[in-house]
């Protein structure tokens, strides 16, 4: 027991240092604004591939479940303005919104893929247009999972209607389905995460190796978005030090936090295959560059 504690104990502290040692702080600030710079961009083009497909409520359903499992205190300040997004009829934008989004949101993509790639001791070998069309692809995946995503929230509601017609009183039987919002969430953000670590970096790898990082990643943001929203609540100095803006830096600030763990993920999953070499090896514990 002991044994198995010290283990884990060890590479939690070489993920650690492998954090710092690849540079993942300043690459996570680089990834945290290029997440807020092309959020509302994207909420833009959310709303327009809406209306073109025949349905201006899709957009709002999805960003209101996405609100509705986000810490209140965290989004709060940002409800107004994504609201006034998603309300606000535009003509014209689809195109600058598309273009806006993707250049933005392309640069978060290719931060996240050079951290991954550090984290996991990778060489980059791809092209350039290569890796542009995976930065284009993420992004506009992005767009139709949700989409997707939110056509089943539509869905859902119809189906239920339809069969309390024939048979009165199934609504009021399905109240604990609103109890699986959060577990949702969570399985859409290790879905998400999976994509990321297997097909940013260079080289893929299993699913199975690949879910120590994802597991750990999800649980922290969890116990990390319970303890800011507390702090937000108790000890929130972003209004008194920013001011209007303090809704904002709370957020970005969050991401960040957020972009670090997820690299963090990346560097744990690198330090257990290290592990599992060694165990397997009579060779010593490697941690450079494959």
């Amino acid at each position: 027991m002991a044994e198995s504690e010290n283990t884990v104990l060890a590479s939690a502290n070489e993920a650690v240092k492998r954090l710092f040692a690849d540079e993942a702080i300043p690459l996570a600030g680089n990834i945290a604004f290029r997440v807020i710079f092309s959020m509302f961009p994207f909420l833009i083009f959310l709303t327009t591939i809406a209306g073109f497909i025949g349905n201006d409520d899709l957009a709002q359903r999805v960003v209101n479940y996405l609100l509705s499992v986000a810490p209140k205190q965290l989004v709060a300040p940002l409800v107004p303005e994504i609201r006034s997004i998603l309300t606000t009829q535009r003509s014209g934008l689809a195109s600058l919104a598309a273009l806006l989004t993707v250049w933005s949101a392309m640069g978060g993509v290719d931060c996240l893929r050079v951290a991954l790639n550090r984290a996991y001791d990778l060489r980059e070998y791809r092209g350039l247009w290569h890796l542009y069309a995976i930065d284009i692809l993420f992004v506009i995946g992005s767009a139709a999972g949700l989409m997707l995503f939110s056509s089943l929230i539509i869905f859902a509601p119809i189906a239920i209607t339809m069969v309390e017609s024939h048979a009165p009183g199934f609504r009021q039987s399905l109240g604990w389905l609103d109890t699986l919002r959060v577990p949702l969430a969570m399985l859409l953000l290790m879905v998400g995460l999976l994509v990321c670590h297997r097909w940013l970096p260079a080289r893929r790898r299993g699913i199975r190796e690949l879910l120590p990082g994802v597991v750990f990643t999800v649980i922290v943001w969890a116990i990390m978005a319970i303890a800011f929203s507390a702090y937000l609540v108790n000890f929130n100095s972003f209004a008194s030090t920013y001011a209007s803006l303090s809704g904002v830096f709370a957020a970005m600030f969050f991401v960040y936090l957020s972009a670090i763990v997820l690299i963090l993920g990346g560097e744990l999953n690198r330090v257990l295959a290290v592990h599992r070499e060694a165990r397997s090896s009579p060779q010593p514990l490697d941690l450079g560059t494959e």
